[in-house]
């Protein structure tokens, strides 16, 4: 019976508390509440005072699921084992003990932790030694949630959001009312769109050539949501970086300006030359060459071509006062078989419709990818191989995004717009 009852209150799996350190735990943690105002320190204060199975102190984010745990079930005691059924956990302790230090360096160095880059660091922990494979997007979540902290282990990081989307400028609402009502009294529906319109643009991209300017962009590039302690929104580490070191060329960087076309279910993209001179109408006839050859390339010979151009109303095509074409523009679309989709006057189309034209969501998720394939050494990458890599996305882009549904949803967006009275549509 000794021997029995001391299997019982001690016994169990190393790495593990016994029986006897659970309740001594749930005991310390009682006493602490009927002592104290604030739970701060409880659970280091703990972990301190009990001891594992084979030696050591549990961590922090062990206990609060321990704690968890009883709190949950009414017929708790000591000792009592978690029902287990069918094959044993995909992650060890120590194999999310692995994940949570390496997403809270990766985030202490400026990194955002992401499931790609978590792979990519520690593909050992990650990996599933049933199928060999890395387990899912939701199981390594799941250990950001429990084990990673930015300062408290008792603050557990969260997927929030990091800031509040700006206001729209006064009138803009009504402006961008217009246009969808415009658009819509045309009578096109969205096959006559998806076969006769060629959504495009200029986009450029800045590639940094010093690892400074490299781990500055990273930063910038953190989302609007992000893992992090609640306690911990306002450090710096948690913030997003300054969005110039995006979009300004500058010392130390390299800017490339790209051509995305969308036309019939396809995305292409064509890189410009050196020479290019920018959003300018000086590089009206650069443009219209990328286009041409991307639907060369999307369309054989035979092939109906759609001819009607989309842009935005940047000041390489049209006049940013009168919303006039400009001459250059008009010139380069000369005996070529393409016209803008406004004609000669895009004035109806507002400044701010990026949520609303097709080409804008093609760019975010060329960028979004072109963000998860960044190379471990960016500044390293040289403008061919950014090249290289963009093309890469884009050929990903079409054979794992709905491009053919995106092309048939601008009358859904315009009814959207409309609806809610010409506020931001919901990303």
């Amino acid at each position: 019976m000794q021997q029995l009852l001391r299997e019982a209150w001690l016994g169990g799996q190393e790495g593990r508390l016994a029986a006897r350190e659970e309740a001594k735990a749930w005991a310390l943690r009682t006493v602490w509440q009927a002592e104290n105002t604030s739970a701060h320190g409880m659970l280091t204060f703990i972990s301190e005072h009990v001891e594992k199975i084979g030696g050591g102190h549990p961590a922090v984010a062990s206990l609060s699921e321990f704690f968890r745990k009883t709190d949950n079930d009414a017929d708790w005691f000591p000792g009592k084992a978690a029902p287990r059924p069918g094959r044993p956990p995909a992650l060890s302790g120590a194999c999310r003990a692995a994940i949570a230090r390496s997403a809270m360096s990766m985030k202490q160095n400026g990194k955002e932790p992401t499931y790609g880059r978590l792979i990519g660091t520690c593909p050992k922990a990650v990996l599933n030694p049933a199928t060999q494979k890395p387990v899912d997007k939701e199981r390594v979540y799941k250990v950001m949630r429990s084990e990673c902290y930015d300062t408290d282990p008792e603050d557990p990081w969260v997927h929030a959001a990091r800031m509040s989307r700006s206001a729209l400028p006064e009138g803009m609402m009504e402006k961008r009312v217009r246009f969808a009502e415009e658009v819509r009294s045309r009578g096109h529906d969205d096959e006559w769109f998806y076969h006769n319109v060629v959504w495009s643009d200029f986009c450029n991209s800045i590639l940094p050539k010093s690892e400074k300017i490299a781990t500055a962009q990273a930063l910038a590039r953190k989302g609007k949501r992000g893992w992090g302690s609640k306690k911990s929104k306002e450090f710096s580490r948690n913030l997003r970086g300054r969005q110039e070191v995006l979009k300004q060329k500058g010392w130390g960087t390299e800017r490339v300006w790209w051509v995305p076309i969308l036309a019939k279910g396809k995305l292409h993209v064509e890189v410009l030359g050196v020479d290019f001179p920018g959003e300018e109408p000086a590089g009206a006839s650069m443009f219209v060459d990328a286009v041409q050859r991307g639907l060369a390339v999307r369309f054989q010979a035979g092939t109906p071509k759609p001819s009607l151009l989309v842009v935005d109303r940047g000041r390489g095509f049209w006049c940013t006062k009168t919303g006039r074409l400009t001459a250059e523009l008009a010139d380069a679309l000369q005996g070529t078989g393409l016209s803008m989709f406004w004609g000669e006057d895009a004035s109806v189309q507002p400044g701010y419709c990026a949520d609303v034209v097709l080409h804008e969501t093609a760019v975010a998720w060329i960028r979004r990818q072109l963000t998860e394939t960044t190379p471990r050494h960016p500044w390293q990458e040289t403008r061919e191989q950014y090249a290289v890599r963009l093309r890469r996305v884009v050929t990903r882009i079409n054979n794992t995004h709905d491009v053919g549904g995106l092309c048939r949803k601008l009358d859904f967006r315009l009814g959207e717009l409309i609806r809610r009275q010409g506020d931001r549509l919901r990303s």
